[in-house]
């Protein structure tokens, strides 16, 4: 969490798409650490296993899964933590140098829930101001609860689903994971809101090609795969079944 002063002055945005500055502004920034997610400057000297994904180091708590939606490059476009019943989301953002976008994205997220038909309402959860949204699925009514992080020049959005979207002691582990993130944001200058390029270490992506290759030589669609590590159920082939014996 952080504090954020302004000065007196205010610079003009440029033209065109909005970047987040990347030099010497005349506004002043006071940061004041309380607890994760990290800016890599501050990351803390522990012994947590992280997966280095490029923008972020990913933690894995005991029981806690990671899977990652991926091309045959390794160039990650979904990143989700499991654990029992419950499940979070998360998506890195570029944002301003010296405020937060989590109000603004609050207010679009609950116009879009709304237009389509859901329910949502902020709450004061663990995380601060949340949304606790009620969607329609398939099966009934589905929960989530979106939880936002502003940090220095980048956001950490997530997406809590499951047991922890209605209760909040529901999954102790993802909240530790999503509170030991290190946010490695560099010094690309990207439009703001523009999620941060999230890639495999070489390894994962080497076996995510395979994965596709293979698929793609028996005939098969698609140019994404799914890359398990932690300790996530990994999606179990189907056995066909054994012929029965023939009656004599």
């Amino acid at each position: 969490m952080f504090r954020r002063r302004r000065s007196s002055k205010k610079q003009r945005p440029a033209e065109g798409a909005v970047l987040d500055s990347l030099v010497e502004s005349s506004e002043e920034v006071a940061r004041e650490i309380t607890e994760g997610p990290f800016d890599v400057a501050d990351a803390p000297d522990d012994e947590l296993r992280r997966i280095d994904l490029g923008a972020i180091r990913l933690p894995l708590p005991k029981g806690v899964g990671f899977q990652a939606q991926t091309d045959a490059k390794g160039n990650i476009s979904q990143v989700v933590l499991t654990t029992g019943s419950s499940a979070l989301q998360l998506l890195v953002r570029a944002a301003p140098r010296t405020e937060g976008i989590w109000g603004e994205m609050r207010e679009e997220f609950s116009g879009q829930i709304t237009g389509q038909g859901g329910e949502v309402e902020e709450v004061e959860g663990r995380w601060g101001t949340e949304l606790l949204a009620r969607v329609s699925a398939k099966k009934g009514t589905n929960t989530v609860r979106f939880v936002g992080i502003d940090g220095p020049r980048w956001f950490v959005q997530g997406t809590f689903q499951g047991a922890r979207a209605t209760d909040e002691d529901a999954a102790p582990e993802l909240d530790e994971a999503l509170r030991s993130l290190i946010v490695d944001r560099g010094n690309l200058a990207m439009p703001v809101r523009e999620p941060l390029p999230l890639k495999l270490p070489p390894k994962m992506a080497e076996e995510a090609a395979a994965r596709i290759a293979q698929r793609k030589a028996e005939g098969g669609e698609g140019d994404r795969a799914i890359v398990a590590a932690g300790e996530a159920p990994r999606p179990k082939a189907r056995r066909k079944p054994s012929p029965r014996p023939r009656k004599r």
